[in-house]
């Protein structure tokens, strides 16, 4: 490696000079708030278990507080949230991190997105194949994928962790509420050997 070293006067800076940074692509108001999937999202299942919520046959001699209940609050959770985290993104559109421009030529035609796509891909991904793959496979299995997905989205890069992680709440969750609540979770052809 013979790399040619110079020689710095004593105040000099050897930093590149810098001309500018990326230009955003505007898209009008909604700049900065593509986040706004996630929340959507969150209230079209929180409709669906809305939905389902009330088409549930439930024996007239069930103890309180009943099946309905639990997932009545995790249907209200995820409005109250979904509710929440948009008013944040409506009220602070998340920038980008602009990186710097060093040579002159490229001022003004480098861009940047506001949306980080592969991660929001993760996440929309994860969701479509948790409701496609729920009654075929079951919750333990669907949701440790879906919950995989979620941690990939938010930059995690230890797959075998997260993986065992995620198997282990999907579990959890079903013991709660599968077993002792006797919520009717979906068990899957490997776990039920039916739907």
């Amino acid at each position: 490696m013979n790399e040619e070293l110079q020689e710095v006067a004593p105040g000099q800076s050897i930093d590149p000079e810098v001309y500018g940074t990326e230009q955003v692509k505007e898209h009008g108001w909604w700049t900065g708030r593509a986040g706004l999937a996630i929340p959507a999202l969150m209230v079209a299942v929180a409709t669906y278990m809305l939905i389902n919520q009330f088409t549930m046959d439930v024996a007239p001699d069930a103890e309180g507080p009943g099946p309905r209940f639990f997932p009545g609050v995790l249907i209200a959770a995820l409005f109250v949230i979904a509710i929440a985290l948009a008013v944040d993104i409506i009220r602070k559109p998340q920038s980008p991190e602009m990186a710097v421009i060093t040579d002159q030529d490229q001022v003004g035609t480098v861009h940047s997105w506001y949306t980080d796509w592969p991660r929001l891909a993760w996440a929309v991904g994860g969701m479509v194949v948790f409701i496609a793959l729920l009654l075929p496979l079951g919750w333990i299995l669907a949701a440790a994928l879906l919950f995989w997905c979620i941690a990939r989205s938010m930059g995690s890069k230890r797959p075998v962790f997260d993986i065992t992680l995620a198997l282990l709440f999907s579990s959890a969750i079903y013991l709660i509420f599968g077993v002792a609540l006797s919520v009717d979770l979906p068990s899957g052809f490997i776990f039920g050997g039916g739907l």
